[in-house]
């Protein structure tokens, strides 16, 4: 007993070093212990209503990797935009949207900022493009356009151009598309081995974004032969795409066939995504959706409230969807159904469902 107690403090104390450390400290004070640990300070500026700051914190900064690289580097505190001396900072630096992270040397003269919530590898690339001149943009496009394609350059110099691409909302699915070409590209030349790597986990993190895409496939097909430490990591990003695919069938914003529902539904039992069940409604719903309209609707309404809100956005945009080019009884049909549900929604869902009504009762539509 003394022994499992000894090996879970530890546990417990490994996990408190590697997430970021934000210090109780005034601005000054961190200013000063950035000077004896010669080290930059790093600013979260938020506030208590902010939900991407506390995104940022649930689900980067508490990152071992991003903590490790945050805590050899600087001094971090937060400070709330809207408290005490919290007013005059975001002043004094002209913050305006949050979060802005502020990268200061010890003179309190500002280095860079980064502005909003970001991926934890984007976040981590951003900060050595900020800090490392080797980083650079300039050099990380000519170190790539000499041909070197090394784990470490890929994952910063693709960052870096989805970066530049969230800048450019008119180019932005194109430059997007670009920048997972050219990640993809890298990709197919990885041997199994390299592909199993933690140096590549970057590729699965930030570029896999569909079931169909070849990591995904990879990641399917060779769960157990990733290190123990990937292992959780890719159980979680498996989980979340075919979450996502579930809300892409669910909701027909991509067009569905039922062998297509036929596949996805063996995938899930080979692997073992739906033990809990959580699938199995949603997959009623869709195979019904390719049947008769009205048993289709009387589906809708008698599964509606056992759904999540996620898969109950889906259905919403499924009706619409369905019916958007139905005659008026029809459509009146499904607004109805919508309708019905509207007195239990939160806010966020109702929005999305006031919305649906307003097109299905739309006259001459």
């Amino acid at each position: 007993m003394k022994r499992i107690l000894i090996l879970l403090l530890s546990a417990i104390t490994m996990m408190a070093q590697a997430q970021t450390h934000f210090r109780e400290l005034t601005f000054d004070q961190a200013v000063a212990a950035a000077k004896a640990e010669n080290k930059m300070v790093f600013i979260d500026v938020m506030t208590s209503w902010c939900g991407p700051c506390k995104i940022m914190a649930r689900d980067v900064f508490p990152r071992p990797a991003v903590g490790d690289y945050m805590n050899s580097h600087f001094v971090s505190i937060k400070i709330d935009a809207e408290k005490g001396e919290g007013v005059t900072i975001a002043k004094t630096y002209k913050v305006d949207a949050y979060p802005t992270f502020l990268l200061l040397d010890t003179s309190k003269r500002e280095v860079a900022r980064s502005v909003g919530m970001k991926q934890p590898d984007d976040f981590l690339a951003e900060l050595e493009r900020f800090i490392n001149p080797d980083a650079s943009p300039e050099k990380l496009k000519a170190r790539y356009e000499r041909g070197e394609r090394t784990p470490q350059l890929v994952k910063d110099y693709a960052a870096y151009l989805m970066d530049q691409a969230r800048k450019d909302r008119r180019h932005y699915e194109q430059k997007t598309a670009e920048v997972k070409a050219m990640v993809n590209d890298y990709y197919a030349t990885l041997s199994d081995a390299q592909k199993l790597s933690p140096d590549n986990m970057f590729v699965y993190n930030t570029y896999t974004t569909s079931t169909e895409d070849a990591p995904a496939k990879f990641m399917t097909r060779n769960v157990k032969r990733f290190p123990a430490e990937s292992q959780q990591d890719i159980t979680t990003l498996i989980q979340q795409l075919y979450q996502r695919e579930e809300y892409a069938l669910l909701s027909h914003s991509k067009e569905t066939t039922p062998s297509m529902l036929d596949t996805f539904s063996q995938e899930l039992k080979m692997l073992g995504l739906n033990t809990d069940g959580h699938y199995d409604n949603t997959m009623r719903l869709m195979y019904a959706y390719h049947g008769d309209g009205s048993q289709y609707l009387a589906l809708c309404r008698e599964l509606f409230k056992q759904l999540t809100p996620t898969q109950q956005t889906g259905l919403i945009d499924s009706i619409t969807r369905k019916y958007a080019d139905a005659d008026e009884a029809t459509k009146k049909a499904a607004s109805r159904v919508i309708r019905e549900q509207l007195p239990d929604m939160d806010t966020q869902l109702l929005i999305s469902a006031v919305m649906a009504v307003s097109q299905l009762e739309a006259k001459g539509h």
